[in-house]
């Protein structure tokens, strides 16, 4: 008999009535070969009639000075030294569903293998006290789309969280649901131009952010901002290729008609302002001439009445049966008000007439598509085309595919990783900044690269909002980068709201003139000459991360060799090679 079958282990089901009221009870897990497994029936979170569930297995609690940590798949880091406080992974938090802790008497990764959608993690204190539950709100205790399954994977305390979100990588692997790089590259020579290079975006044209116009026709709206015509596209290539960046990919945004989130989902003709379709096959062939992938940005996620498309039938329903505005209608974009799109209408109406459309005017790399992957699936009751979480993420995995198929690859927003076999590159795995999740009371310590852990080598991404146009930016800015294993991404007219702000960062690059179109494309030259020594790192897994001493952090990496970072205004001496302050060294 195994160690694990030994084991009586628990959890805690701590209902939350609509009252208020918490009603506890006790439930025996389901050993198997990994840990311990928990399981409940949608039948019983159904009668249960609760608003919130939190379930605490009886190994997930610590005391304030017991050794160990706690992790979100955010990479949100804390340790057990508080004696009051708490953490709640908001929606876009939980890319991975899976969390993981450690404490004296083992380590464990919580994976959610089933209703995974939408569950949370909570860590609280009180009175030193821990707690680390995986937490089911309001959607998912009244209608919950299947059972509840979650795994907990035991490890040797002592593990790192290395160890334990290798766990998930493993689990992805093993599963088929995702193929390393070194695998795909065989088969999408496409694929591996575009990883083994910097990404450019090109913001060309937009209408005023915020809308001053929420209900958009084609009679009211705004007039559209070019900035960087289909000629100037061309202008931007020739100047890369004389300063010397033999391989990008470059993603032209708000090509298309009404510019950046001007009339989605329609997209041709093309913005006409830039130069309309002719002038944009053009650039196209001018790119790919230069030895340079070239891709759309789009969105299908999301809708505006201004389009020629526009049918309320389309649109996602709530509960109620009413289209469901984007963040509950509190913002607007180019295009006006956005409504959510039904992933089930999105892939059989405009994924698949459009994606092939693009491929036809000679886009060729990772299609870029907004929005996707920094929102979980959402429930659509539209009786016409219900969709579950479940169902709406296998939509977008088909229209990720479209995407692959047509163009070479696909990439979207951030990481959630719903359709991680067809997602190859996020535009920021983290939305924000590291530095804005620490808490003043420290309760929260840092972020540590749990995402890049699992899926280095299988997903490339730029880390952070704040990594983007990162060779404009501060010192810290670029080693988080290196760190976090960065394939560099930089864009022209990053900043386009009306109000002069952006998430991310103040720094852009423009092309107004040729003095300023030259210095942006030297800020560029500059990261790809650090990428050249980086980029084979791409194709290989993080098995290692840790601080060395205090400022000072390790990623290590599968082939052996490791990338050492010095935040510090110290040398760090390490196996005999000095690591200046404020920098980095590749050891092999």
């Amino acid at each position: 008999m195994t160690l694990v079958a030994m084991l009586a282990a628990t959890a805690a089901l701590n209902w939350t009535m609509p009252d208020g009221r918490v009603v506890a009870e006790e439930q025996e897990l389901v050993p198997f070969e990994d840990g311990e497994r928990i399981e409940v029936s949608r039948e019983k979170i159904l009668s249960m009639k609760a608003k919130r569930l939190d379930i605490v297995p009886d190994f997930a609690r610590a005391k304030k000075g017991e050794s160990g940590f706690w992790f979100t798949p955010y990479g949100v880091y804390g340790e057990f030294d508080c004696d009051k406080g708490s953490f709640f992974a908001e929606p876009e938090r939980m890319s991975m569903p899976m969390f993981g802790w450690s404490n004296q008497r083992g380590a464990y990764l919580a994976i959610v293998a089933s209703l995974k959608y939408f569950v949370r993690e909570t860590v609280r204190a009180e009175n030193g006290e821990y707690t680390v539950a995986a937490t089911l709100q309001e959607e998912l205790c009244s209608d919950p789309y299947e059972d509840l399954v979650i795994e907990y994977h035991r490890r040797p305390a002592g593990s790192s969280y290395a160890d334990l979100a290798k766990i998930y990588r493993q689990y992805q692997i093993d599963r088929g649901a995702v193929k390393p790089f070194r695998e795909r590259f065989r088969e999408n020579k496409v694929l591996e131009k575009a990883i083994m290079a910097p990404e450019v975006r090109i913001r060309q044209a937009w209408k005023p952010v915020p809308s001053p116009v929420p209900h958009q026709s084609p009679e009211n709206e705004p007039e559209v901002k070019a900035a960087v015509t289909f000629d100037r596209v061309k202008d931007i290539v020739d100047e890369m290729k004389r300063q010397g960046i033999e391989d990008a990919e470059l993603c032209l945004v708000g090509w298309n008609i009404g510019g950046h989130d001007g009339r989605w989902p329609q997209v041709f003709p093309s913005e006409p302002k830039l130069g309309g379709d002719a002038k944009l096959k053009e650039a196209i062939r001018h790119a790919m001439d230069a030895g340079y992938l070239i891709v759309p940005h789009g969105n299908f996620f999301e809708g505006y009445t201004v389009s020629e498309d526009w049918d309320g039938e389309w649109a996602l329903k709530d509960a109620n049966g009413f289209m469901l505005p984007t963040r509950n209608g509190t913002v607007t974009w180019g295009g006006g008000r956005p409504y959510y799109m039904c992933p089930q209408r999105a892939y059989e109406k405009f994924c698949s007439r459009d994606i092939p459309r693009m491929a036809a005017f000679g886009f060729k790399g990772i299609g870029y598509f907004d929005v996707v992957t920094i929102c979980e699936p959402m429930r659509c009751v539209d009786r016409r085309h219900p969709c579950s979480p479940a169902d709406g993420a296998k939509f977008w995995g088909a229209c990720a595919a479209i995407s692959k198929r047509d163009l070479g690859g696909f990439a979207s927003e951030s990481g959630n990783d719903y359709f991680a076999g067809n997602l190859d590159y996020v535009l920021y795995a983290h939305f924000g900044d590291p530095d804005t999740a620490k808490s003043a009371d420290g309760f929260v310590k840092r972020v540590v690269p749990i995402w890049q852990i699992v899926y280095n080598g299988i997903v490339a991404n730029n880390p952070f909002t704040t990594t983007m146009n990162v060779t404009l930016k501060d010192r810290r800015s670029r080693l988080k980068a290196i760190e976090f294993s960065a394939r560099p991404c930089f864009y022209f007219y990053s900043k386009f709201l009306s109000a002069g702000s952006n998430w991310m960062g103040n720094e852009d690059l423009g092309c107004a003139t040729d003095d300023e179109l030259k210095a942006s494309v030297a800020k560029i030259k500059e990261g790809y000459d650090v990428y050249q020594k980086l980029k084979h790192l791409q194709l290989e897994f993080i098995d290692t991360h840790e601080e060395l001493a205090p400022a000072v952090f390790r990623t290590g990496y599968s082939h052996g060799e490791s990338v050492l970072v010095n935040y510090s205004d110290k040398p760090f001496e390490y196996h005999g090679e000095s690591i200046a302050p404020e920098s980095w060294r590749l050891v092999k």
